[in-house]
């Protein structure tokens, strides 16, 4: 009588809409896994749309300067780091899969009015973060899961964090979150840890590990 094998279940795949906001996906970098924050479902549905999720970096993904010159995040050294060196660590389908995505942005460098800009990697603001400033604008709306990212991690400890919002009181200062999740502003040529944020298709399949691929 030959053998009879029986196969296990076959494996479950589920859209990233059905996920949780404030659970923990992974995608590659470079091939490894890293995990990610299931943010904002449908985020900035009036600028964006209906159907895109936002997810946001567990951890800063190293540790670098706002800037070089200003206050203004369009053309900062961290805005060109997110677009260029980061996101070509990610795998190719994710890639493609990331398009671009509209947010509320206050332009810096003397420039207080805020306004819209568009990326394909961003940080997030003070305001999506849960915070506000004496001289930080509202920049969109906070996130659901807002108060989980104030604190941020840099190789297994707590760091201080940028974000993408000038500090409008004068030309040289940024604002950033300390490692205890306090609200502050620091000089643009300070070294914090860049958290990536980017949106995916709501459709796009998550596998029973939590991977995104």
């Amino acid at each position: 009588m030959g053998m009879f094998l029986r196969r296990g279940p076959a494996p479950h795949r589920r859209s990233l809409a059905d996920v949780a906001e404030g659970t923990l996906v992974k995608l590659n970098e470079e091939g490894t896994p890293v995990e990610f924050y299931v943010a904002c479902h449908n985020y900035e549905p009036g600028l964006n749309g209906n159907g895109k999720t936002l997810l946001v970096r567990k951890d800063c993904c190293d540790m670098r300067v706002f800037s070089s010159l200003n206050n203004a995040y369009a053309t900062s050294d961290l805005d060109e780091f997110l677009n260029g060196p980061y996101i070509e660590i990610l795998d190719t389908a994710i890639l493609s899969a990331i398009g671009t995505t509209k947010f509320y942005y206050t332009p810096g460098n003397g420039n207080t009015t805020v306004t819209t800009l568009q990326r394909a990697v961003f940080q997030l603001s003070v305001t999506e973060l849960g915070e506000r400033g004496s001289y930080a604008n509202t920049e969109g709306t906070a996130l659901p899961i807002a108060s989980t990212l104030r604190i941020a991690y840099h190789n297994g400890s707590a760091c201080v964090q940028w974000t993408r919002t000038p500090y409008t009181y004068d030309l040289r200062s940024a604002y950033c979150l300390f490692a205890n999740g306090s609200l502050h502003y620091n000089y643009y040529d300070i070294s914090y840890g860049p958290r990536p944020a980017f949106t995916l298709p709501s459709a796009i399949h998550v596998s029973d590990d939590m991977l995104i691929a």
